[in-house]
């Protein structure tokens, strides 16, 4: 980053210098033509290394984004909103003027005397004080140390312009953030005196109830003591009032509870309360792992502030990071350094996460550790705790090198929910090295190949992860590309988490308890099922599309 920060300042001291021998003013911006100045045109360095004022910038930008109008090349604007200063082109500046400003001087002061011989220039000035050569010498370089302090200190300012506008952008994001979080805490309040005004509401047509059934009882007790026609005439007025009351109180109790909008607001607000809890939860738990992860790489002692502020930055990425894919976390990306973190039972594992096709894909877990200056982030944080997500499988058999198979899950299914955690390795086993150990009906009206199996990995295993595998909303279908249950013949053997992946529709019109649907790569697995041996085929690697 420091070798562009000095590609961008010779390139704005060469545009000075075209400008020079183009007949272009190096004091005039060259959109607007218009001197630059300290306060509202102040010149600024575009990423290409072209300087322009700040008022052109702002006028040429679109949609965030700024062409240079040199060479075309369009940049994005940064956080701050502002590109930086060229304190060069500045000083460059100040230096022609001082020279026009010495030259008219000179013009107007009188020529000395030829025969004086009067000494020319600093050096000129020095002879005539007296000083000697070596004398002179040392002065010389003295200057020069001071000019390259000079130069220091405007890098120096220019390092802290661009970092103060950086750190004033993430003041404004943050401030914005603030504001969705005190919105939240608001819903969360208002949706808490809804729920209380709900109560009190409840509690009056409780006890409104409570008066109607006492008395009732009354009545019930008035009529079985009554002796005569004339006592009972005399009751039923009474009889018809009371049940008449009740029966409008039971009425609006039914009519009027619960109340569905109080009832959806705080289910709603409760969730997204809840959810963004588990997110301030995981990002907490992050920090305090921060203490036990591997020691930060060092900067170069050479670097700039931005330098050691982008290495700081991409230490560490967030899960919007990789959502949004900002420009860090696609370079850690590619770099392959972007690692999800699992801890259960005092084992730390981690997952590569991984952008393919445009697609983030978390791999299974491994234990192996993550390489030295990865960014990490929780599993939880990009992996949901259940369907519905789209999982993938590469399958791989000799002479195929890995396909990869993707696998919509649907939710509110046991086995979508195993099949998840046996996609990232959550709860320790994972589909990885497992085989694809059955095919039935091959070449025929519903084909399936038959696989999952990571306890015995020959399909005797019963490859269950969690309990009460068929409960849930199954749908039944007999289609190719359905991911469904397979379940032992002999029901004696219990049930069986293995899974059956259909590459031919059934003509039957039979159908299994499907819990998942390929969504690409189906003909992968119509491939797999046709090699001579199907327990060659291997799941080479698993995860999620997140």
């Amino acid at each position: 980053m420091e070798a562009a920060g000095r590609d961008g300042r010779m390139a704005g001291r060469r545009q000075v210098v075209k400008n020079m021998n183009t007949g272009g003013s190096p004091e005039e911006c060259p959109v607007c033509l218009t001197g630059y100045d300290g306060t509202v045109q102040r010149p600024r360095t575009l990423p290409c290394g072209h300087t322009v004022c700040t008022l052109c910038i702002d006028q040429l930008e679109e949609h965030g984004r700024v062409a240079c109008p040199e060479c075309r090349v369009s940049h994005a604007v940064p956080e701050g909103e502002q590109f930086p200063v060229n304190y060069s082109v500045e000083a460059f500046i100040r230096m022609l003027r001082d020279a026009e400003e010495a030259a008219a001087a000179a013009a107007a002061s009188p020529p000395p005397s030829a025969g004086e011989g009067a000494p020319s220039g600093a050096a000129g000035k020095k002879e005539a004080a007296g000083l000697s050569k070596k004398m002179r010498s040392f002065l010389q370089e003295q200057e020069a140390t001071v000019v390259a302090a000079i130069t220091a200190c405007r890098e120096a300012q220019s390092q802290l312009d661009q970092y103060q506008t950086t750190l004033a952008g993430w003041g404004k994001q943050q401030q914005q953030l603030e504001d969705r979080l005190l919105g939240l805490v608001d819903q969360s309040r208002s949706a808490r005196e809804l729920l209380q005004q709900e109560e009190s509401r409840v509690a009056a047509k409780e006890e409104e109830l409570k008066k109607e059934e006492q008395g009732l009882q009354a009545m019930l007790e008035t009529l079985r003591t009554l002796a005569t026609e004339q006592e009972a005439g005399a009751a039923m007025p009474e009889v018809f009032r009371w049940t008449g009351e009740a029966e409008q109180a039971v009425e609006e109790c039914r009519e009027g509870f619960p109340d569905a909008s109080t009832v959806t607001t705080a289910r709603k607000v409760r969730e997204a309360s809840s959810a963004a809890l588990e997110a301030v939860q995981a990002v907490q738990a992050a920090l305090e792992t921060l203490a036990t992860e591997e020691p930060r790489p060092q900067a170069d002692p050479d670097s700039t502030i931005m330098d050691r502020l982008h290495l700081i930055c991409t230490w560490s990425v967030t899960a919007e990071d990789l959502r949004s894919l900002t420009q860090p976390a696609r370079r850690l990306l590619e770099a392959g350094r972007v690692f999800a973190v699992h801890q259960a039972e005092g084992q730390r594992r981690h997952a590569r996460i991984s952008l393919e096709a445009g697609q983030l894909c978390l791999h299974a877990l491994k234990d192996h550790p993550p390489p030295l200056g990865a960014a990490t982030l929780q599993v939880s944080e990009v992996v949901p705790p259940s369907p519905p997500c789209t999982v993938f499988l590469d399958l791989s058999w000799p002479g195929s090198a890995p396909r990869r198979v993707q696998i919509r899950l649907s939710p509110d299914t046991p086995r979508g929910r195993q099949f998840l955690l046996l996609c990232t390795g959550q709860r320790g086993p994972s589909y990885v090295n497992t085989r694809l150990h059955g095919v039935e009906s091959k070449a025929e009206a519903g084909e399936y190949v038959k696989g999952g199996d990571y306890e015995s990995n020959n399909g005797g295993g019963s490859s269950v992860l969690l309990p009460g595998l068929g409960e849930g909303e199954y749908r039944k279908s007999g289609r190719a590309g359905d991911v469904f249950g397979l379940g032992w013949k002999d029901r004696t053997r219990g049930e069986c988490g293995n899974f059956g992946i259909r590459t031919r529709d059934r003509k039957d019109g039979g159908g299994s308890l499907v819990f998942g649907e390929v969504v690409d790569g189906l003909h992968v697995v119509a491939e797999a099922a046709q090699h001579r041996d199907i327990k060659e085929v291997t799941v080479a690697d698993c995860g999620v599309v997140l």
